[in-house]
């Protein structure tokens, strides 16, 4: 291999070990509502309560509902910063007192702090009729995040009560592990040396 390539080989090395981590599912560190009914818990919108594989049971005691109001908010603590791809998101759907309970009209909101949040979008989401049902995946453009807010503008018909059964987020760390951090260093020093012992032999 001549030494350019070893140049190239070795930053290649560098990049991807940066660049590796694979988009998986973050573990929420908690959720927080604007109100809550009963004992239709916002933790259970981030526990897999009511989940079999990727369709919910329609279990109102894995659901989550606002107290007799239309709109309201959640907010997801996803305990660091990731550059989050998509959320999946399970709508309240039938079981108990039926589907027009179910979340229509939704925007989200991302921030790295708490404090600060940036509109990334208004959605529809489709209303479930049958049991079991599945979730709707949403993308969510990599943005860097820690927290992400729902806000609830309407819902599919029901007078009082509107709400979700879980929630699920996916994308990577913004913080590169320090494994992949250091290789990709090692990588990239590799390929400095290369290119300085290159030029010191071309003197």
């Amino acid at each position: 291999m001549s030494r350019s390539s070893r140049v190239i080989a070795a930053m290649l090395i560098g990049a991807s070990a940066l660049a590796s981590a694979q988009a998986a599912e973050i573990a929420v560190a908690s959720v927080t509502a604007s109100s809550t009914f009963y004992t239709y818990n916002p933790v259970n919108l981030i526990n897999g309560n009511g989940l079999s594989g990727d369709l919910h049971s329609g279990n109102w005691e894995a659901k989550w509902l606002l107290d007799g109001v239309n709109t309201g908010n959640l907010t997801f603590d996803l305990g660091g910063l990731y550059k989050i791809g998509s959320t999946t998101i399970w709508n309240y759907g039938p079981g108990c007192c039926g589907e027009g309970r179910s979340v229509q009209d939704l925007s989200i909101s991302l921030s790295t702090d708490g404090v600060n949040y940036s509109e990334f979008g208004a959605f529809v989401l489709s209303k479930p009729t049958t049991d079991p049902f599945g979730g709707e995946t949403l993308g969510l453009g990599d943005t860097t995040a820690r927290f992400v807010r729902f806000d609830i503008k309407s819902n599919h018909g029901e007078a009082d009560y509107t709400g979700l059964s879980e929630v699920k987020f996916d994308g990577v760390s913004a913080v590169p592990e320090a494994s992949s951090l250091a290789c990709g260093l090692i990588g990239l020093a590799t390929a400095a040396l290369l290119q300085r012992r290159r030029n010191n032999a071309a003197r």
